[in-house]
């Protein structure tokens, strides 16, 4: 089977950290990459879920980005 390589940039610690879990499920990363790159292509997107913020909490984003928030309540949630 021909491989061709793919690169990845992760802080050290996101990787050493990754590496450990994985090692103790039997996998090491390369495998772990391999899986999740069958599974986006068996499944035609991403394999979990990412979610997307609503129009109320892009607002609020968009606000804070721009210097209008000073304060935010728990109360807003």
């Amino acid at each position: 089977m021909l491989t061709v390589d793919v690169r990845s940039r992760v802080e050290p610690e996101l990787k050493r950290e990754a590496a450990a879990v994985l090692s103790a499920a039997g996998l090491d990363v390369s495998t772990a990459i391999r899986l999740f790159l069958r599974s986006v292509v068996e499944k035609g997107g991403l394999p979990i879920d990412v979610p997307r913020p609503n129009a109320t909490t892009l607002a609020a984003i968009k606000a804070a980005k721009a210097g209008k928030v000073t304060e935010v309540s728990l109360d807003d949630f």
